[in-house]
């Protein structure tokens, strides 16, 4: 990976000692500090070796917000300890990251937030910060309806070239990154957790296929971090961060998928919501965040138009070589579930389907399952399999249970 203008071990020295590290490195931009000359700072500090004149920039830049013998920590044991173990980690794979505020492979959309990440962790492909992104978020526990069309939605938006960011999280979280993953498109999961704990842990076998399809997971919770409550809400700024706009599929009141639209609003981003039955009350915070000027959104094609054509313009749609794949596509652009609705140029005689639908007569299966039975085990087949569900959800043969797993309709 290549190097940052500060080595990572004096970003991993500063984060690991102060939890509040973000708020740290916000006050010393607003003090007038850019991020080159932080990082400078912080690797002087770190590298003193008794030297009075590298350790004074930075204790005369934190004066006031934090005491000169705190900054002690920043050499004890303990955090020496943490800082090999985090470097450690790093070297075991070149899809592991760490990312410091002033690498370039840090992302520039975060830049402009008060309280940007100094130091990310990463599993993945970089390259997807790189590319436009939305974000999609909601409920827990959505309805199936909801689920089915933030899926769809999804795979829309990724098939158009915009790479789909959630929070890993059960329900619309979820689907939207499945979604992302059945068009063969990219997705970034942003946790609330350390790198390398998937919470919840049945979404293991989720995240492993999101780093395998090209995707990333991201957080800013360093290893062996233990989680609490309060970090979920707080990871949503980044969600909000990394996207050019966040769309609310499904959401009551109150809900935390609203701190994520607060968010957005205060770093100037797009809010998109979906709107729903006046008597369903899980949809009462997609109606309050339209009544404060959400754009109001219900298929891909409202989406882009929100965006705008300055964002638009740049995409590289997904290519596809099959009509199977385009009739995925299509579908997803509509958003729709009503079979006599699609013009689907599907040939349902191919191998794989059938495969599929045998399997799937002896009781319902996950993603994972299948793949296990079927021997589809590397990326590229991954891909396929998903892709041909996608499709048979479409032609009406299967169906989406509550848990996840694919049923004969």
């Amino acid at each position: 990976m290549e190097e940052s203008s500060t080595p990572v071990s004096s970003w991993l020295a500063f984060t690991l000692a102060f939890e509040s590290s973000a708020r740290l490195i916000g006050e010393l931009r607003d003090s007038g500090f850019d991020v080159q000359k932080i990082g400078a700072m912080i690797d002087q500090f770190v590298n003193a070796e008794g030297r009075e004149a590298n350790r004074e920039s930075l204790e005369n830049a934190l004066r006031g917000k934090l005491q000169a013998n705190e900054l002690k920590a920043i050499h004890s044991t303990a955090n020496q300890r943490k800082i090999d173990q985090a470097l450690q980690w790093q070297s075991k794979s070149d899809q592991h990251h760490l990312i410091g505020i002033d690498h370039p492979d840090y992302p520039s959309q975060l830049l402009s937030m008060a309280d940007s990440p100094a130091l990310l962790y990463a599993k993945g492909n970089l390259s997807v910060l790189k590319q436009a992104a939305v974000a999609i978020v909601g409920s827990r526990k959505a309805s199936h309806a909801s689920i089915q069309h933030s899926k769809s939605l999804a795979a829309a938006l990724a098939d158009q070239g915009l790479a789909i960011i959630s929070g890993l999280a059960l329900g619309i979280d979820a689907a939207a990154h499945e979604g992302a993953l059945q068009a063969l498109g990219k997705t970034i999961a942003v946790a609330a957790t350390e790198i390398d704990t998937v919470y919840p842990k049945r979404h293991e076998s989720l995240a492993q296929r999101i780093i395998d399809g090209n995707g990333l997971i991201l957080t800013e919770y360093p290893l062996g971090a233990k989680t609490r409550r309060w970090y979920f809400p707080r990871r949503n700024r980044i969600i909000s961060g990394l996207s050019h706009g966040v769309i609310v599929a499904e959401a009551g009141l109150p809900s935390g998928s609203l701190t994520t639209a607060t968010h957005a609003m205060n770093q100037g981003r797009e809010v998109m919501a979906i709107p729903g039955a006046v008597s369903n009350p899980n949809v009462r915070g997609c109606h309050a965040l339209i009544k404060q000027g959400a754009a109001l959104v219900e298929h891909a094609d409202d989406v882009l138009d929100v965006l705008g054509s300055a964002i638009v313009d740049q995409l590289e749609p997904v290519s596809r070589s099959t009509d199977a794949s385009d009739a995925l596509s299509k579908f997803s652009r509509s958003g729709l579930h009503n079979q006599q609705s699609l013009d689907i140029a599907v040939d349902d005689t191919s191998p794989l389907m059938e495969l599929v639908l045998r399997q799937l007569a002896a009781g319902p299966a996950s993603t994972d399952e299948l793949a296990h039975r079927l021997k589809q085990g590397n990326c590229g087949e991954m891909a396929q399999l998903s892709a041909t569900l996608g499709l048979l959800e479409v032609y009406g043969k299967i169906t989406t249970t509550a848990g996840g797993r694919y049923s004969r309709c």
